[in-house]
């Protein structure tokens, strides 16, 4: 059992080794807007730029939802004002923490936030609505420009999404920049929304943040101007929309955000299964089958019968017969054999399930050879024939 746990768990280390091997070395275009990943739709040139973009201010990751950060970490931060930033491709923040994040605001503090899509509840209350035109066949480049500036981007759209805008009907914001539809309509991609004390910058176009084309942008002017509209405060970069917290803070982020490195640890806890579930069954030494002993009685008699007859001592052979069949008539019918009376002989035929006549015959025959000598074998060929009747019947 051991060797065969041994093979079965080799065999799966070389499995998980030729998928390693033949795993894919083409780029992840995947849009996971991560602020730690270098895969081309991540954002980690884009944060690394931050502290210069705000004269060095400190950023802060936040791996809670917001409402938990607002109810129990802000004042640890000794409840200064701060950029609240955020960048993904589908701004999910649940509803209670956006109530939060609303409070905040209000407080005073900004907000940056660039998505494709925004919850019911975060327009409605920020009264924009977004609108999109279908994904094009064959993308084509796009340019992006401000209000206030010159500043414009052209980029290649690498996210399979259709173009998201806000729309004109319902908006009560500033309009700062814009984009051209299709059709060579402009629609609005940036606005800002004021909101108590402070100011909900709103930007549809998140892919011009990613590694990609912040390193292929010809002109870096336009992103430089978008973020200027923020203040120069310290800022809250929220991950919670885009990253599980526990995962977040687990010791095994690392390993988790390497494809690599977790498919390696899934093999290894796949091993340890393995070699917990077959050695979990009880261990024992195989225990050695031992035949019964052999009656070696019938042998014994009948290497000295044969000694006997070839010796011509037919009434040796007589003799050791009878003590053979008196020997089967105690240990079958557990009858004793000293006195061969009418008793014994009524006995034995009961038990024997055979005539007391046939019984009488057999046991006068015993009795008459035992006080006789014989030297020819013809009564012990009779006695022999009685007593193998006896036996078959």
């Amino acid at each position: 059992m051991r060797k065969k746990t041994i093979l079965i768990i080799v065999g799966v280390v070389i499995l998980f080794i030729l998928l390693f091997v033949n795993q894919s070395n083409e780029l992840d275009w995947s849009p996971t807007f991560d602020e730690i990943e270098t895969k081309p739709l991540d954002t980690k040139v884009f944060y690394e730029q931050l502290p210069f973009f705000f004269k060095g201010k400190s950023t802060k990751k936040v791996y809670t939802t917001f409402y938990e950060y607002d109810q129990h970490l802000r004042m640890q931060d000794k409840d200064t004002l701060k950029n609240y930033v955020s960048i993904s491709g589908s701004y999910d923040i649940d509803e209670t923490s956006f109530n939060s994040l609303l409070q905040y605001i209000d407080y005073g503090n900004e907000a940056f936030i660039s998505a494709y899509y925004f919850p019911k509840y975060v327009q409605d209350t920020l009264n924009f609505k977004i609108d999109y035109d279908p994904v094009e066949i064959k993308p084509e480049d796009k340019t992006l420009y401000l209000f206030h500036t010159n500043d414009t981007l052209r980029y290649s759209p690498k996210v399979p999404y259709g173009t998201s805008y806000i729309s004109d009907s319902i908006m009560e914001g500033k309009k700062l920049g814009f984009l051209k539809s299709f059709n060579g309509e402009k629609h609005a991609n940036f606005i800002g929304v004021p909101y108590g004390n402070g100011v909900f910058y709103i930007h549809t176009t998140p892919e011009v943040f990613t590694n990609y084309q912040m390193l292929e942008a010809e002109n870096t002017g336009y992103v430089s101007n978008v973020i200027s509209f923020l203040p120069t405060l310290p800022i809250l970069v929220d991950k919670a929309i885009k990253l599980d917290p526990e995962i977040s803070r687990s010791p095994l982020r690392y390993i988790l955000s390497k494809e690599p490195l977790r498919w390696g640890w899934y093999l290894l806890l796949f091993a340890i299964a393995l070699f917990m579930l077959f050695n979990a069954k009880r261990r024992q030494r195989i225990i050695p089958i031992n035949d019964p002993l052999k009656n070696t009685t019938t042998e014994f008699v009948q290497t000295v019968s044969n000694l006997h007859y070839d010796a011509q001592d037919y009434n040796g052979i007589i003799q050791k017969i009878i003590v053979h069949f008196l020997e089967h008539v105690r240990s079958k019918y557990h009858l004793p054999t000293e006195k061969l009376n009418e008793s014994f002989v009524t006995k034995l035929a009961l038990r024997s399930g055979k005539s007391v006549g046939e019984i009488q015959q057999l046991v006068s025959l015993i009795i008459k050879m035992k006080s006789h000598q014989f030297s020819t074998k013809e009564p012990l060929k009779t006695l022999n024939k009685e007593i193998e009747k006896f036996y078959k019947q």
